[in-house]
């Protein structure tokens, strides 16, 4: 593997305890009975508001990107709520032991996409490390036992096609656009399409329930787009695979706090 710096060591470890602490946050939400639907729907509409916050005084260089790079920035934010929709699905339809696991195939697909949008070859320290992670994450997450076959699981596996797509495609925009600009698309794009596909796709009643227990719906939203930042700003810096490969250590992290939070 390549050698990283200390600030892409701060980003990558930023994603996988951001990410990691997500799930136990949104799990003792959803333990208090919290809809998922609305919980969904709740968050995106929070995290649409902390984007046009945070990067409200680089919006204005939105006027000077290219076309052609605004349509890529739009097919990433559509690609992602794609990605949320299908995960989505997939988990209400399959154990919560598959999924977990068949979203960390994220790099394998990776590689594939990385090779063929990047031109770019991962060497054959980093794929060693990359399935030593992912046996790892096999046995924390599955306890070495995968129960299938789920239609869901199927669902999972597109998922982790599609994220391995969109983070490699962020990869190929940044060559041209910077990295906030590319952070701020994916993030405010996916979410305010989440926020305009719930409703219509599931009925408003699927929202009945909203922004019930806020402050779980308010640190959900911070944690999600911390985890975006620190993935997007270390895939600008090592690339997506080797950004994807650390992703797989949020399973330790979530065992972690499941653990201090959950018991």
């Amino acid at each position: 593997m390549k050698k990283i710096s200390k600030i892409t060591l701060v980003y990558l470890l930023g994603v996988s305890l951001s990410y990691g602490l997500l799930i136990v946050i949104q799990k003792m939400g959803l333990n208090l009975g919290l809809d998922p639907l609305s919980f969904s729907f709740s968050r995106s509409i929070i995290v649409v508001f902390i984007s046009l916050l945070f990067f409200s005084s680089q919006l204005k260089n939105l006027k000077f990107i290219k076309k052609y790079d605004l349509r890529d920035l739009i097919i990433l934010g559509i690609v992602s709520a794609a990605a949320i929709l299908v995960l989505f699905l997939g988990q209400n339809i399959t154990t919560a032991v598959n999924a977990g696991f068949l979203i960390r195939l994220t790099p394998l697909f990776v590689l594939t996409f990385a090779y063929l949008l990047l031109k770019e070859k991962a060497s054959k320290n980093s794929i060693f490390f990359m399935f030593i992670m992912l046996f790892g994450a096999f046995l924390l997450v599955t306890n070495g036992v995968l129960i299938i076959p789920y239609f869901g699981d199927l669902l999972i596996i597109i998922a982790a096609l599609i994220i391995a797509f969109q983070n490699v495609f962020a990869k190929k925009i940044m060559q041209n656009v910077s990295t906030d600009m590319v952070i701020f698309s994916r993030i405010f794009i996916s979410a305010l399409l989440i926020v305009m596909l719930i409703p219509f796709l599931l009925g408003y009643e699927s929202i009945s329930a909203l922004f019930d227990g806020l402050s779980y719906v308010i640190l959900a939203a911070i944690l999600y787009f911390l985890s975006v930042i620190c993935q997007y700003r270390a895939i600008k810096l090592v690339g997506p695979f080797i950004t994807t490969t650390f992703f797989l250590s949020g399973s330790l992290f979530s065992s972690l706090f499941s653990y201090i939070l959950l018991g």
